[in-house]
């Protein structure tokens, strides 16, 4: 692109005229950037549990600042999927592998409001929180795209 700016007017020595030449070809971080945005919008749905995690460690990092007594809030609310697995042995029989996978869903919830919890209250980014947050993401994002390939297998 180039760009040309007139000359002035008026009485005196006439000065040349200014060219700027700016290239157009985007910088190499742009186009990287640019890709990552562009993969990641792609594939939003695929990467939701790491997504959501990242999310949940910046909240925790603010809050831990801001208000650490909402950790004992959280700690109260983990006892939400034991009161959920209770509830749910007592109203309705499933088989194995629905117990399997509602066992596997409610450990995973309180390990995740366990962390929270802890995170909130002592900071998340100390070393025994931030090897439990990376192995639940691991973990949440594995059964997420587990079960996303098994879906998809029965319906298709």
């Amino acid at each position: 692109m180039t760009v040309h700016v007139p000359r002035q007017r008026g009485r005196g020595r006439q000065a040349p005229p200014v060219i700027v030449v700016v290239s157009e070809q985007p910088t190499l971080t742009f186009r990287a950037t640019l890709a990552t945005g562009r993969f990641m919008w792609r594939h939003r749905r695929t990467w939701a549990p790491s997504g959501i995690a990242v999310v949940l460690l910046v909240v925790a990092a603010i809050l831990h600042l801001f208000a650490p007594w909402t950790g004992l809030l959280v700690a109260a609310a983990g006892l939400v999927p034991l009161g959920y697995l209770a509830w749910m042995a007592k109203s309705r029989p499933a088989g194995r592998t629905v117990w399997a996978w509602r066992i596997a869903l409610a450990v995973l919830a309180l390990t995740g409001l366990g962390w929270l919890a802890l995170a909130l209250w002592f900071g998340p980014i100390s070393a025994v929180l931030m090897g439990l947050w990376s192995l639940t993401t691991l973990t949440a994002q594995i059964l997420w795209l587990t079960t996303g390939r098994i879906t998809a297998k029965g319906n298709g």
